[in-house]
């Protein structure tokens, strides 16, 4: 009887992403992608509780405060994850609490935070997008034994019939925002997982659904690679970035991209190349039409200031970057094309 369902709902699937494969496949040199290019650079933010005390900070956010620094530092866009590996998120979603079997705030914050965070970036003109792993946390057993996936602390196999299911989490949020976001950053999906082309149309079928315009990438790993048909553009994430600049906008039909960190890793606060560096890098990366999008830390302490904003020295460099574009270019820039 199982085996039957299971036939089922990925015959349902198939039928479905062959119906509506026109609105998950991304239309190379497509103009969807001509405000991010035109954005130049962006920033992201790992804001992510980790227990039931720590998603109360979530109510706590300073929308405004973060906003403003945004502004400041000229960002066009602002990246804010919905969750990751904990298993509490950041926005309601009556989905997944439908599959979990969780109560209304028991994993999923009471407020709904990206839509606050909108309302705040609107009138600046700053733009946001949503960032969602590939499949359920990876620390919530329960969570994957809802969805049918195999349980323990890792990046589990997924299949069609799991993603029809993901699906309809993603397109929770996607319809409730609607053209609110403007794109989306999915993380792990990893070959090694089973995570392939008909996986990232659904998904990209779940985003679209809500915001047909809305922009959306899956991330294979540390590399900056065409690397799904459903995707506008390239996740690009690199952990040393700065002589990996593009040969043009497109990399086989997708825009390119690179997503990497101000810090010394993800989320933290610190800094590590010079002003220089960075306005160096990212300028040669815009003049090539490409993109930048830069991970910056937010502050859990109220002690420390507002919560969800970010630290001085960080702001301090993306300013440096934005006065970049204001001066002359700089001298000859050496560096690795993509090929």
């Amino acid at each position: 009887m199982a085996s039957s369902a299971n036939a089922r709902v990925l015959g349902f699937a198939v039928s479905f992403l062959l119906l509506l494969s026109g609105h998950s496949q991304a239309n190379p040199t497509n103009k969807e992608t001509d405000w991010f290019k035109n954005a130049r650079y962006g920033v992201f933010m790992h804001f992510l509780p980790w227990d039931a005390g720590s998603l109360m900070l979530t109510e706590k956010f300073d929308v405004k405060a973060l906003a403003g620094q945004l502004e400041t530092m000229g960002a066009k866009y602002f990246v804010l994850t919905l969750g990751q590996n904990s298993g509490y998120f950041n926005s309601p979603n009556a989905v997944y609490e439908k599959y979990t079997g969780y109560a209304p705030g028991q994993r999923c914050a009471t407020r709904d935070l990206p839509l606050d965070l909108y309302r705040a970036l609107k009138p600046k003109g700053i733009r946001l997008m949503l960032y969602l792993p590939c499949q359920t946390p990876n620390e919530d057993c329960r969570a994957q034994k809802a969805f049918g996936l195999a349980e323990g602390n890792k990046d589990q196999p997924i299949d069609l019939a799991f993603a029809v299911k993901w699906g309809e989490v993603i397109q929770e949020w996607s319809d409730r925002y609607g053209d609110k976001v403007a794109g989306w950053w999915f993380d792990g999906g990893y070959q090694h997982v089973g995570f392939n082309q008909a996986i990232a149309a659904r998904y990209a079928t779940a985003v679209k659904h809500g915001n047909p315009n809305a922009i959306v990438t899956f991330n294979p790993g540390i590399k900056v690679i065409h690397y799904t048909e459903a995707e506008d553009y390239t996740a690009g994430e690199l952990n040393e970035p700065l002589e990996v600049v593009p040969a043009g906008r497109w990399l086989a039909g997708s825009q390119w991209h690179a997503l990497t960190y101000i810090g010394s890793n993800w989320a933290y606060r610190n800094t590590r190349y010079t002003d220089e560096q960075w306005v160096k890098w990212v300028k040669a990366v815009v003049a090539r039409e490409g993109v930048v999008t830069l991970d910056m830390g937010p502050n859990y302490d109220p002690n420390e200031g507002p919560i969800g904003a970010l630290a001085e020295a960080q702001v301090n460099q993306l300013k440096a970057i934005k006065a970049g574009f204001a001066s002359k270019p700089a001298p000859g820039h050496r560096e690795r094309r993509e090929k």
